[in-house]
């Protein structure tokens, strides 16, 4: 049965983490994962911010942010609109993984519609370089009934 929450919500990604956690021996083969990742979704109100610490094959932790300035030192941000993330959330779930056209790669290939940013480039280039991982990571929404705000 697959779990339920609401994108974006610190349960959606802890969720996420959980599916991580069972998958170990996919993350393994992978290599090891150490980075900060800070999701920013554009929502009808605002802005939300999540910060998701990885560590080796698992996620250390999951924290909403107040702001932007809360996020470890060390951190990239990977940024879009609610419509964009629902649209790569909703072709996991329909596909049990993203789709050539919904992998994170393709979508913040041209800074359009998902955005790579952080404080320097070395933190930015921890997002490429662990690419695959943060993918699959992603892709465990195919297991995570998924809703999202109005």
């Amino acid at each position: 049965m697959a779990n339920k929450a609401t994108f974006p919500s610190t349960e959606w990604f802890q969720s996420l983490a959980g599916r991580m956690h069972e998958n170990e021996a996919t993350y393994r083969a992978l290599g090891p994962v150490d980075c900060v990742m800070v999701v920013k979704v554009d929502v009808p109100t605002g802005t939300e911010l999540y910060e998701i610490v990885f560590e080796v094959f698992r996620v250390k932790s999951v924290r909403q942010l107040a702001r932007l300035d809360d996020a470890a030192p060390t951190h990239f941000v990977l940024e879009a609109s609610l419509a964009t993330w629902r649209e790569m959330i909703e072709n996991i779930r329909e596909h049990g993984s993203a789709d050539l056209e919904h992998t994170l790669n393709y979508l913040t290939f041209p800074d359009d519609p998902m955005l790579v940013d952080g404080p320097d480039q070395l933190e930015i280039d921890a997002f490429y370089r662990y690419n695959q991982s943060l993918q699959r990571f992603f892709d465990g929404a195919a297991a995570v009934e998924t809703s999202f705000p109005r």
